[in-house]
């Protein structure tokens, strides 16, 4: 006998989740920067930014404020490496603008300068003055050690959070010796180094692509 009851609907079936889809997208942005943590982020930055800027940036982008994850640090400075300018000049628009548009991009650029010129022209004004003296001389020379160490743990630092495969191990092996040993111009690196580097890293990515519909539709 059938029931007067009403019988609940059926609810649809969610179609599952693509994983090509989520790979395509790209990793999405962690959150929008407010404009006031944004200029004094890169103010901080600049005021860091002792023997260069690469590691005062990741300490405030990545560890203090986390705008961003390693992995998208290292991408967005291979990105900034190869344009012409500063590489944390065009960091600080890309950010800048990416979070507060133009406002946001000549702020972050004003701020990470402002301090370094204020440093610098004190400094100079100092060493003019006192720069025959030896403890000087000897404190200069131990900065430019301390310098040289920062920027080596920065790189490693960055190069442990790029996807570890053989490509990536190679294109950059090639690229210290090419740069750090046998002296090649930084053009003729990017004009012919960085290219295959793409066109690999396009390849292995199309490749897992096809791996991942095909295993999606298994």
């Amino acid at each position: 006998m059938p029931s007067d009851q009403p019988q609940p609907a059926k609810l649809a079936a969610r179609p599952a989740p693509d994983p090509v889809a989520k790979d395509v997208a790209g990793p999405a942005p962690l959150r929008i920067i407010p404009l006031g943590e944004l200029l004094y982020g890169f103010l901080l930055i600049g005021m860091l930014g002792f023997g260069g800027i690469a590691a005062s940036a990741n300490y405030v982008i990545v560890e203090r404020n986390k705008w961003m994850t390693q992995k998208q640090f290292v991408e967005l400075f291979g990105i900034c490496s190869i344009l012409p300018g500063g590489n944390f000049l065009n960091a600080a628009v890309m950010i800048g603008d990416r979070n507060q548009g133009v406002i946001g991009a000549v702020g972050a650029l004003a701020t990470l300068l402002l301090m370094p010129l204020v440093i610098l022209i004190s400094i100079a004004v100092t060493y003019d003055h006192f720069s025959y003296l030896p403890d000087v001389k000897a404190g200069i020379a131990g900065a430019a050690s301390a310098a040289a160490g920062l920027m080596i743990g920065t790189g490693l630092k960055m190069a442990f959070s790029l996807d570890r495969n053989l490509a990536a191990a190679v294109f950059g092996i090639i690229t210290f010796i090419a740069i750090g040993v046998l002296r090649v111009p930084l053009a003729a690196v990017i004009l012919i180094i960085v290219p295959l580097s793409v066109i690999t890293a396009l390849y292995l990515l199309k490749r897992s692509r096809t791996g991942l519909k095909t295993g999606a539709k298994t």
